[in-house]
């Protein structure tokens, strides 16, 4: 039953950053999660490394906290950018691809301090915590996207949006840091 609060980073971060995700990227998108947990927890299990739990929260809260600021950074230039008449582009929404990796940093520590239960396959721990991580990642995308749709403004006015997935990712951060 742990493999399925392991993806709950996966649901909370993908709820934050839904609304400037496109849906022609949602499912690979999803995917990466998935393959960034289990992966996580096989180089976790292969490699017993030894890193603390709370060093992993720190870590990834860290990464979330840096990449919230950069959206809210970013949500500041392309407003200002538009008041220039200055070209925004797409691209600056690269941070999203850092997130399934940055997320699977507690996957990592999972396999270092559980483990594998002596009746199960690692390879089935892994395909457990891959699942549970893409499929929570795609119902927090398909949620974010329907907060979108509920708010037709985010959508038009990306800066906002922006603005709005730094700040819920920092919030996130915060609510990932108290759960563990």
């Amino acid at each position: 039953m742990g493999f399925l609060l392991l993806g709950v980073d996966s649901l909370i971060a993908c709820i934050a950053v839904g609304p400037i995700v496109s849906r022609r990227i949602a499912v690979p998108f999803a995917l990466l999660f998935g393959v960034g947990d289990g992966g996580g927890f096989l180089l976790g299990t292969a490699f017993h490394w030894s890193v603390s739990d709370s060093l992993s929260n720190i870590l990834q809260t860290g990464i979330l906290v840096a990449l919230g600021i950069y959206w809210i950074v970013l949500a500041i230039y392309s407003t200002w950018a538009a008041k220039q008449e200055l070209e925004q582009t797409p691209r600056a929404r690269w941070g999203i691809w850092i997130l399934p990796w940055a997320l699977s940093i507690d996957n990592i520590t999972y396999g270092l301090v559980d483990g594998v239960p002596a009746h199960a396959s690692v390879w089935f721990s892994a395909g457990e915590q891959a699942l549970s991580s893409a499929v929570q990642a795609g119902i927090g995308l398909a949620i974010g996207m329907g907060l979108a749709a509920l708010f037709p403004v985010v959508r038009r006015r990306m800066a906002l949006a922006n603005g709005i997935a730094g700040a819920a990712l920092i919030a996130a951060a915060g609510v990932l840091l108290v759960v563990g």
